[in-house]
């Protein structure tokens, strides 16, 4: 692979990281600015994107949209990315429709909002009896737009990079933008019934496109991607999450959602649970532990939090590994070694980036011997 010239290695070793091994070290994805990239930081190359776009956007009310949805932008954008980029490790060159988290609320309604930063959409659903869940896939405009970004970053990869699956949104969360999140907590004790019913609307969604999508890139991604992570599986992989939960008891998660995440886990071959913050973690980890379709746990602290390797945290990751489960963990480079001191090598991946490729290389030699010495390893 073009961007990736160690890419068999670090295939061999994320079909290790499935099978719940490992092989020399835990699977570890950094990424750094290359040798080669005029930028020397991470926050430089996004600023030079930041200039790209408020050139684009300059006079042209359409602007920010256009860097959203113009195809030749996205790949424009990505490829500008891959070239400023080295992936080590277990990190690979991977892209998608990013139109923030819960694009699949524009295939139903909802408005777009495209500004500099993200994607956002406004709730649509203001009365229940008289609402109809109604998706044109022929002519809707957004999913003709996805397809269409899709289809070029597909005919100018060459073998290049991977293109992973847009984030279309779990049903929970998208409904949660198509509602109002006040607005869905007291549906499901209101009006449970149509609850139940956009859930399972939104869920058969969410699998038909990916699917649809799975068909159009698996060969050329010699299976499945979830690019945000840089995770790679040797099939059908994407990520399952109800960040909704923060605010409900375990019952309510039980019994609205978890439905949903066992029929999107049954599509998936490698699911992947983005578990969003310690009110989640409380709410739902002992739940999500007894779901044979989620394979991996992917946690992030969230904002102004401890960080990922505080001691708080370390029994829920030793619970998620007891339990049969891989973990994912986005992470800074000084928490690896005391991560590996206190859990298996087996099944873990960690995510980071630094701000040179011998840096990286440094990190990833001492994370070989943080995993050989760590007294988890065995387990």
């Amino acid at each position: 692979m073009y961007y990736k010239q160690d890419w068999p290695q670090a295939k061999e070793r994320m079909e290790a990281f499935w099978r719940n091994e490992w092989i020399d070290r835990c699977c570890v994805a950094v990424t750094a600015p290359r040798k080669t990239s005029p930028y020397g930081s991470h926050a430089a190359l996004n600023a030079g994107m930041e200039e790209s776009l408020q050139a684009i956007a300059a006079g042209d009310e359409k602007g920010f949209e256009r860097w959203w949805t113009d195809p030749e932008l996205n790949y424009q954008r990505m490829i500008a990315w891959f070239e400023n980029t080295w992936f080590g490790g277990e990190a690979i060159p991977c892209t998608y429709v990013n139109w923030g988290a819960m694009a699949m609320a524009c295939f139903y309604g909802s408005q777009p909002v495209f500004n500099r930063e993200t994607v956002w959409y406004t709730p649509v659903i203001q009365d229940w009896e008289a609402w109809e869940w109604r998706f044109d896939w022929q002519n809707n405009l957004y999913w003709r737009q996805t397809q269409a970004i899709v289809n070029c970053l597909l005919e100018n990869c060459a073998g290049r990079y991977f293109v992973g699956m847009p984030e279309f949104g779990d049903g929970a969360d998208v409904l949660s933008l198509m509602r109002g999140m006040d607005r869905l907590a007291l549906d499901l004790l209101e009006y449970p019934d149509h609850v139940h019913r956009a859930i399972q609307v939104l869920s058969d969604s969410w699998i038909d496109l990916h699917e649809h999508i799975y068909q159009m890139t698996f060969q050329n991604n010699q299976g499945g991607t979830l690019p945000w992570m840089l995770l790679w599986a040797p099939g059908r992989i994407s990520q399952l999450a109800c960040d909704f939960s923060s605010i409900l008891s375990p019952r309510m998660f039980r019994q609205f959602f978890i439905p949903e995440v066992r029929r999107e886990g049954d599509w998936c071959e490698y699911g992947t649970y983005h578990l969003d913050g310690p009110p989640a973690m409380k709410s739902t980890l002992d739940t999500l532990l007894g779901v044979e379709q989620i394979d991996t746990i992917q946690w992030t602290p969230g904002e102004n939090l401890p960080p990922t390797f505080s001691p708080q945290y370390i029994p829920a990751y030793q619970k998620i590994q007891a339990a049969g489960k891989r973990l994912f963990l986005l992470v800074e480079p000084h928490e690896i070694e005391p991560l590996l001191a206190e859990l298996s090598p087996r099944g873990l991946m960690l995510r980071t980036r630094v701000d040179s490729e011998e840096e990286g290389q440094k990190l990833l030699t001492q994370a070989a011997d943080w995993s050989a010495r760590s007294p988890k390893r065995n387990l």
